[in-house]
């Protein structure tokens, strides 16, 4: 999330100024937003808060789709083979996108040379709950526990998802052994933490926030270097343990070679739907804040996050065929 924060500009002055005259003709159908998660998970749940902004700015239904499966690399592939006009858009967490370069041995496309950027669109970091059976009610507490009980288990969201790969940053740099358990989406692994199948789940905000307000689930930190604006009472887990950090750091891209004209009206459109009534609400209640940034920017971010990942792959020895 750091890394995005600090290039948060407003959109630069060419993604906002007046398009031309393809860029007005666009979009000419339905436009499309392939999310490679189940519902009900974060980056579900902000797709279709702009979906419905952007249906009525661009004059088109904006219709999400739900492709889940291999750690966002089926609807990735299917975005780097679509035809590069606007019409199909991949809306995806960008940090599971990265993280995808080092972690395959082998993947149809190539995550930054086949994708255009288009714009990110907030930043929530991720949260570690716990069951309340764990007895565990600070990082510290439960570095301690999983020390004397090594091979903890720890639920994530898919295998080289941000919530895996964080769980394994957490891991590493805590010194502690913790068995992962790899489930489909972000809903899915809180509902077997609170049905006691696991200890504990680096989550996403909107995944286990409200079972933590109800008593159901601990928040034992957010995996950040400092605490939330939206959730100042959790601590981050830096507090404790540094270099922990991880995020939900949703973002837009389109097949490499749409035109430039296409990809600043998006740009522009997409940040003025964020800053709708609705979207803002939507995302301080799942602590996410909201980027701004031109596509020359964001593939920068992109490029910095993709040699980050790949030191916390070789180091946890994390791969996938």
């Amino acid at each position: 999330m750091k890394r995005y924060s600090s290039c948060l500009v407003v959109a630069a002055l060419a993604a906002l100024a007046p398009a031309g005259a393809g860029a007005q003709a666009y979009p000419t159908k339905p436009v499309r937003l392939v999310v490679p998660f189940p519902p009900g998970g974060a980056t579900d749940t902000f797709s279709r808060t702009l979906a419905v902004e952007l249906t009525r700015s661009l004059g088109q239904q904006v219709l999400v789709e739900n492709r889940p499966g291999a750690g966002t690399t089926i609807a990735a592939d299917l975005i780097a083979k679509s035809p590069p006009d606007g019409h199909m858009l991949f809306f995806t967490d960008l940090s599971t996108h990265t993280i995808s370069s080092s972690i395959y041995s082998k993947l149809p496309y190539d995550p930054m040379r086949d994708f255009a950027p288009v714009t990110p669109v907030n930043s929530s970091p991720l949260l570690l709950v716990a069951h309340p059976s764990v007895n565990a009610k600070s990082v510290r507490e439960l570095v301690a526990l999983a020390k004397r009980n090594p091979g903890i288990t720890c639920g994530n969201s898919g295998i080289g998802t941000v919530t895996h790969m964080t769980a394994e940053k957490f891991s590493l740099r805590a010194g502690i052994n913790v068995t992962g358990v790899n489930y489909k989406g972000g809903a899915t692994p809180v509902i077997a933490l609170l049905g006691g199948e696991i200890a504990m789940v680096m989550a996403t905000v909107p995944a286990s926030i409200q079972h933590v307000r109800k008593g159901k689930l601990v928040a034992i930190g957010l995996a950040a270097e400092r605490r939330s604006p939206f959730l100042p009472d959790i601590p981050a887990i830096a507090e404790t343990v540094k270099g922990v950090d991880g995020a939900v750091i949703s973002g837009v891209l389109a097949p490499a070679g749409t035109p430039r004209s296409v990809i600043d009206r998006l740009n522009a459109e997409i940040a003025k739907a964020s800053d709708s009534p609705k979207a803002r609400e939507i995302f301080a209640a799942n602590a996410a804040e909201t980027l701004k940034m031109s596509p020359e920017d964001m593939r920068r971010a992109m490029e910095r996050d993709v040699a980050s990942w790949a030191e916390v792959v070789k180091a946890t020895g994390v791969r996938l065929q």
